[in-house]
């Protein structure tokens, strides 16, 4: 004990020593000197392992009058390598909150201290405090350090996602997650971290039930090579593909991805989600439920316990919502009794289902309810009727003219052959 106590105090009286000329090189600015000098310091109390010593030591230095930039710049570098070497939980996150004090705003140490921050965060996640890791991981602005590579930069936003949707605070998670181009993430040595940004996209967009989003996310992933050498990840992204694309709105853009996904060679092997494709973009009605509907409900999409009734209830709504658009372009006018018994529905649920296709624009309608008649055409104006009259005129005298052309080239062709002959 009194061998460990004398070995402090010499470390004490030398780092004085040390200290005094470090101030005669630092008021000539002799770099080389002054970081031999320094280093010597922060090697002799890391050799006696005075931990409290040591934070005052690199506090002391750091803040020193006229203290040199690459001084600076060194003893955080330096001291951010032992930060593992400290004995407890405790030492080392007085030891980290030390550089991240004298190492605040100094642009030339940005790049350590956001991965002290980073460190930081992890220590406060693994002991529960995930609103506290989250928000300390936030104060680092990223994508403003030109020092860090992209791949770290991706993976360092990734987690500040992450932790955000672990406390729940989904603004936020968006805000930051809009800070990654997903055109960075194709490069195929990143491909790791493109898959945990679209797993944590789904996360976030499930929270919102945007289906669609949802459905590109998994496309996206099934699309990443990684997964597509790996049938039993394939299977699963192509599977929730189809099974989010039919639960999203319809419009040109989920049609036209419906029409790309009905040509992937590989949905050949999935037979439900094929099956389920193939009613959706056929012009026919479907009926409800649907085909191998037992199966469907066992999908961990359908049997969660917190969104899997609403989402039965909405794959229904978009049956009929298909139905309804598919009655709609073999029928211009019909009653409404009629259309509720093609649907299946009650007149109050199919009144329901019209007039939500009707405000979303997906449908033109019109309910006469005294008549008890519903119009799917739109009544044309008198000019539309001319024009288009007008329209079709033309088109017939362009195919009358067409046809007495080849008729006189038929007896001017017959008229030379009988003179030749």
């Amino acid at each position: 004990m009194s061998a460990c106590v004398l070995q402090r105090s010499q470390l004490h009286d030398g780092v004085q020593r040390l200290l005094a000329v470090e101030k005669k090189t630092r008021l000539a600015a002799d770099i080389p000197s002054s970081l031999k000098l320094t280093n010597a310091i922060l090697d002799l109390c890391r050799q006696v392992k005075d931990w409290p010593f040591f934070m005052e030591q690199i506090s002391l230095l750091c803040k020193r009058r006229a203290q040199l930039k690459k001084v600076h710049e060194t003893i955080i570098q330096r001291a951010t390598e032992w930060i593992e070497e400290t004995p407890d939980q405790k030492t080392k996150r007085d030891f980290i909150d030390v550089l991240r004090t004298v190492s605040a705003g100094k642009m030339f140490v940005e790049l350590e201290r956001a991965r002290m921050t980073r460190t930081l965060a992890e220590m406060e996640e693994k002991e529960g405090k995930v609103s506290e890791a989250a928000d300390i991981l936030q104060e680092v602005q990223v994508e403003t350090i030109g020092a860090m590579k992209i791949r770290e930069k991706v993976d360092f936003l990734l987690e500040q996602v992450r932790l955000c949707l672990a406390k729940k605070d989904y603004i936020r998670a968006e805000i930051i997650s809009k800070k990654i181009n997903p055109k960075n993430l194709e490069a195929e040595d990143i491909s790791d971290l493109k898959l945990k940004y679209y797993k944590l996209m789904i996360e976030f967009y499930l929270h919102s039930s945007n289906y669609f989003a949802i459905c590109k996310s998994y496309k996206a992933i099934f699309d990443t090579k990684s997964v597509q050498a790996d049938p039993a990840q394939w299977k699963q992204a192509l599977k929730n593909v189809v099974i989010f694309l039919v639960l999203s709105p319809f419009d040109s853009e989920s049609s036209d991805l419906m029409h790309r996904i009905k040509t992937e060679k590989k949905l050949t092997e999935l037979v439900l989600p094929k099956v389920v494709l193939d009613l959706f973009t056929t012009d026919e009605l479907m009926a409800w439920p649907l085909p191998s509907d037992a199966e469907w409900k066992q999908d961990a999409v359908f049997s969660d316990k917190a969104e899997g009734a609403k989402r039965l209830a909405d794959l229904h709504k978009r049956v009929v919502q298909h139905n309804i658009r598919t009655i709609a372009k073999y029928y211009h006018r019909l009653t409404t009794s009629r259309l509720a018994s093609l649907l299946a529905l009650t007149v109050d649920q199919t009144e329901e289902h019209l007039s939500e296709l009707v405000s979303s624009k997906q449908l033109y309608a019109k309910i006469d309810r005294p008549t008890g008649v519903v119009t799917f055409s739109r009544k044309e104006t008198p000019t539309t009727v001319l024009q288009a009259w007008s329209s079709d005129v033309t088109d017939m005298l362009s195919l009358v003219e067409k046809t007495c052309h080849l008729i006189n080239k038929e007896y001017m062709l017959r008229e030379h052959m009988t003179a030749a002959e």
